[in-house]
């Protein structure tokens, strides 16, 4: 095996080392390139503390930054790329080009090597490779282990503008995933195989025949399918208790010591600054698919990114005709309507912080276009999305619950806020960017009584940034708009929200008390003229 030992006296030797390494991983021997692979992880993360004795990557602060300078001034990332994406594979080559692409001093430019070598159509490749069999357990794990180093190198690689333009260019619409992958994932739908899930829907007859799905609505779907995760790891489940569980309770097991506790929550509270995605531990492999939110958050800066995921989805469902004979009656078609940004929504509620960062931002790039912004509040709902997670357990009085949506206050004592505060800070920018897409939208925020829950939140909000934000969302819902008379706004939204209590329970009774002349007025004004014909 090569070894690199990293005592070398002289600094013009110590060179020679580490080009020897690089010839080494552009061997035309299989065995060679391999070993060169695991040398180079092995001198990354060295010194770092492995009980297991397992070539996993570790995060940043244990990785070897002279290491990582050298390798990355001598283009180590190519011969890498091409190691790990060969038909025999490495776990270690991957494992390395993770810690070369998240390391935070020769990151950058290892992501921009990454993308110049192809690594982002090269990582789809392994991120899309088939599932091994439940019952090949090792094979499974290993496959996770794989798909979860490449999802977090796409992660990193999107992060350059570059490179999510790459990546969009490779996923949609026009290139697809080969019918050969298609067919392979088609071939073990039997039993607890996860791709079973995933495309129990294709006629196994006519795959070969039919156009491949786009690559991003693939892995979109991959994400969202929970039997790719290993529900019995124990990180999946600590992560899913300190989900559920008050911060402060402590009274639920985990498999983390105290100092691990108190620094994840103390990470969760006061760290804003979004991470590059880095490689993890064995066990932390048990959701192989999370970094695809980051990598969904990362497109979405893009236009086209943005249009993939508020793309209307048509489904149409033939129902039979109840009149006559069934067998001789057509059937009559019906044609619901979705979108992949209502399909991501309940990822917000994941125990995966990383899906729900990813996801988060996402929904806050989506609020960028204006023009969507009475879809994405009157259809989508977003904003109860989004002030779902920082709703708190605080109970409201009778005042406050008028006109609140329900599921705000009826979880009771038992609602937990979001504990990540990137999460609360992203959604509540969300918020804002609904609230300055125009004069309807906030008045529409308004009849929802979003100020409530925004001021609870902001009543017990520790991070100044994020109490900051929430204050421009209440400037933003009490302040009257142009043109009109103090108070005016709160008015407004109250009168609208009698009107529509008075016609629901007229449709609901057959009866209904109406507003007054100069009420109606008021209503009618407020849901449709633009007194400054500024948004």
């Amino acid at each position: 095996m090569v070894e690199i030992e990293h005592d070398v006296s002289d600094a013009g030797e110590s060179d020679k080392v580490y080009h020897e390494l690089l010839s080494f991983l552009s061997s035309p021997r299989e065995d060679l390139r391999h070993a060169a692979a695991e040398a180079a992880l092995a001198s990354l993360v060295s010194g770092h503390d492995n009980d297991n004795n397992d070539n996993d990557a570790s995060h940043g602060p244990s990785v070897n930054h002279e290491t990582a300078t050298k390798l990355a001034r001598l283009d180590a990332v190519r011969p890498l790329c091409r190691i790990a994406s060969s038909s025999a594979g490495s776990d270690e080559a991957l494992a390395a080009l993770s810690l070369l692409c998240s390391h935070d001093r020769v990151g950058n430019q290892c992501v921009l090597d990454f993308i110049e070598a192809g690594g982002i159509g090269r990582m789809i490749e392994i991120a899309l490779e088939p599932v091994p069999t439940e019952a090949a357990r090792e094979a499974l794990a290993l496959w996770r282990k794989r798909v979860n180093y490449a999802c977090a190198l796409l992660a990193n690689g999107t992060r350059e503008e570059r490179g999510a333009v790459e990546f969009v260019g490779l996923s949609f619409p026009e290139e697809a995933v080969p019918s050969k992958t298609m067919r392979e994932n088609n071939a073990g739908t039997d039993g607890d195989n996860p791709a079973a899930d995933e495309e129990k829907h294709c006629d196994s007859t006519d795959v070969i025949q039919r156009d491949a799905r786009p690559t991003a609505t693939l892995l979109l779907s991959r994400l969202l399918n929970p039997s790719y995760i290993d529900t019995s790891s124990p990180k999946y489940k600590s992560s899913l208790m300190a989900m559920n569980a008050k911060l402060d309770d402590g009274e639920y097991e985990s498999d983390l010591d105290e100092n691990d506790l108190e620094q994840e929550s103390h990470d969760n509270h006061h760290d804003l600054q979004k991470q590059k995605s880095q490689p993890v531990k064995g066990d932390d492999h048990y959701d192989p698919y999370q970094h695809i939110a980051a990598v969904l958050m990362n497109i979405t800066q893009l236009e086209s990114g943005r249009k993939f995921i508020m793309k209307l989805i048509h489904h149409k469902q033939s129902t039979p005709s109840n009149q006559g004979d069934v067998s001789c009656t057509p059937a009559s078609k019906s044609t619901s309507t979705t979108s992949h940004l209502q399909s991501i929504l309940p990822e917000l509620n994941s125990p995966n912080i990383h899906r729900r960062q990813g996801i988060a931002g996402t929904l806050k790039n989506c609020c960028f276009s204006q023009d969507s912004a009475w879809w994405l509040l009157n259809v989508v709902h977003l904003d109860k999305a989004l002030l779902l997670p920082l709703a708190g357990p605080e109970e409201l009085t009778i005042d406050e619950k008028v006109g609140l949506d329900p599921d705000f206050w009826l979880a009771g004592p038992s609602k937990v806020r979001e504990p990540d505060a990137l999460v609360r800070l992203t959604l509540t920018e969300a918020l804002l960017l609904l609230l300055a897409s125009g004069r309807r939208a906030r008045e529409t925020l308004r009849e929802r009584r979003m100020f409530v829950i925004i001021k609870m939140a902001d009543m017990v909000e520790e991070n100044e940034e994020i109490s900051e934000r929430m204050n421009e969302c209440v400037q933003y819902l009490r302040r009257d708009e142009d043109g009109e008379e103090e108070g005016s706004s709160d008015r407004r939204a109250y009168e609208r929200y009698a009107r529509g209590m008075i016609e629901r329970n007229g449709m609901e009774w057959g009866e209904g008390k109406a507003l007054s002349a100069e009420e109606e007025r008021n209503v009618e004004n407020g849901g449709e003229e633009d007194y400054d014909n500024i948004d």
